[in-house]
């Protein structure tokens, strides 16, 4: 693959729709938008980031192919860096396929997978972070998710890098200048450099930190129902998707397999799953499905154990309660059908709901369900992500800053111990390396390759 190469694809997703935009990047941007594009106004002047009028052509230079708006983008003031132009057609996959096949003949390559990111990141119109963002951005399933991507995307993680990373160089020159000048430089300079390494190292903590809490809402809080057949579960799984999920009846066993749905709980992006209800099988399809639950329920992030409050517990409830107590899972125990006339109440010591926190709730008229909602919010840890704050949310970060913050305890034991200044300054160089591979500003050509493969066509 090489710069010099002008490429082209499909941006918008496949599938009919009102408007599909076509992306070109590269040296022959500025030929093709006259070559593929007649305008409507004889005088075209193809001003920058100008929108026109008129009629998309073959390479014929003839035949019609559909009427649209184009823009030309010159370089270095576009996504890429490089002269782009965009082509908003009609959003008939035929009409976008066939303009996309003239392009091809007119001197274009496809795109490949992410191949306009990351040009714009070749071109430095953004780092490594940001490009992850946007790409993430892209695929967000919750508001909070989105509100992180974006932050990264606006250079929010960046900067924050930068700031460690100035710390790190203020330090490794003064590191340097022990070492080159030995006889002029003084051992009271080197509490100074202790000071600047362990200010980066506590930045490092506080961003590793927010690891799990970010991870949380952008991959998402699975949250597993379960309970004896006919508590509700799936009910309640179609009362908080708000549309008729999985199917509900009063024959026991209805649910045979995991039924998942997706929802946004302020904010939060929640992966639900609707579950067998839990009894001695019936025959060889159940049994598959009931060991498929318990199995469900101890790799869950949260587990709603269901009962039905209008009915006595049985030994199924009681078998529950028990087992899932050998789960290491946040538990969220629920009573259903509230509307009805409650069989227990007041319960005895010896009895295992005794004590218990439990939350009361109709599932069929929708009764307790924003306490429900507050509930599982809350064992997200503190329920919000901050927005102003810098968050990770990337395994590669998180990996980045492991190692650069175990090359600085490194040079913090070097310095502590008097080693030579060489060997803390080694480490400092570890520890910049790692940071700025979080950026992209060094790293190899597979881990580039590998990120913007990820990423879908057209972006």
């Amino acid at each position: 693959m090489t710069q010099t190469d002008t490429i082209a694809a499909i941006a918008t997703p496949l599938g009919t729709a009102g408007v599909g935009l076509i992306r070109v990047s590269g040296p022959l941007a500025p030929e093709l938008a006259g070559r593929i594009f007649r305008p409507a106004h004889p005088n075209c002047a193809w001003l920058s980031h100008h929108l026109y009028h008129g009629d998309i052509v073959a390479a014929d230079g003839k035949t019609v192919l559909d009427e649209a708006l184009a823009t030309l983008m010159r370089k270095p003031h576009s996504f890429t860096g490089e002269d782009v132009l965009e082509i908003s057609c009609h959003g008939n996959p035929l009409i976008l396929q066939t303009i996309l096949e003239q392009l091809l003949e007119m001197g274009c390559r496809p795109a490949h997978p992410g191949e306009f990111s990351e040009r714009a990141f070749l071109h430095g119109r953004m780092d490594l972070s940001q490009a992850e963002a946007l790409a993430a951005m892209i695929c967000a399933q919750s508001t909070k998710a989105l509100q992180m991507e974006l932050s990264q995307m606006k250079g929010s993680l960046t900067r924050r890098i930068d700031e460690l990373r100035s710390l790190l160089v203020n330090a490794l020159a003064s590191l340097e200048a022990a070492i080159d000048f030995s006889e002029d430089v003084s051992d009271r300079e080197i509490p100074a450099v202790s000071g600047q390494i362990l200010q980066a190292a506590t930045g490092m903590e506080q961003l590793l930190s927010t690891y799990r809490q970010a991870r949380l809402f952008t991959q998402g809080l699975r949250v597993v129902i379960a309970g004896k057949p006919n508590v509700g579960k799936s009910s309640l799984l179609n009362r908080l998707t708000g549309r008729k999920k999985a199917i509900v009846t009063d024959i026991p066993g209805t649910t045979r397999d995991l039924i998942t749905e997706t929802i946004d709980l302020d904010g939060a992006c929640i992966h639900l799953t609707d579950t067998a209800g839990i009894r001695p099988p019936t025959n060889a399809i159940e049994k598959e499905g009931i060991d498929l639950v318990w199995r469900q329920m101890e790799e869950t992030d949260i587990l709603l154990l269901l009962f039905d409050g209008s009915k006595p517990l049985t030994d199924e409830d009681f078998q529950i309660l028990e087992q899932s107590q050998n789960y290491n899972v946040k538990i969220l125990m629920t009573v259903n059908k509230c509307d009805l006339p409650p069989a227990w109440n007041n319960l005895l010591p010896d009895h295992p709901l005794y004590g218990k926190p439990l939350l009361s709730l109709s599932a069929k008229f929708g009764n307790g369900l924003e306490d429900l909602k507050k509930a599982i919010t809350g064992l997200t840890e503190s329920g919000e992500a901050p927005t102003e704050g810098v968050m990770i949310t990337r395994l590669r970060h998180k990996l980045a800053l492991e190692a650069a913050r175990n090359s600085l305890k490194a040079a913090q034991t070097c310095l502590a111990t008097g080693q030579s200044p060489e060997f803390a300054a080694f480490e400092l160089s570890e520890a910049l390396n790692a940071l700025d591979e979080i950026t992209g500003k060094k790293i190899s050509e597979d881990v580039l390759a590998r990120i913007f493969s990820s990423f879908c066509i057209g972006k």
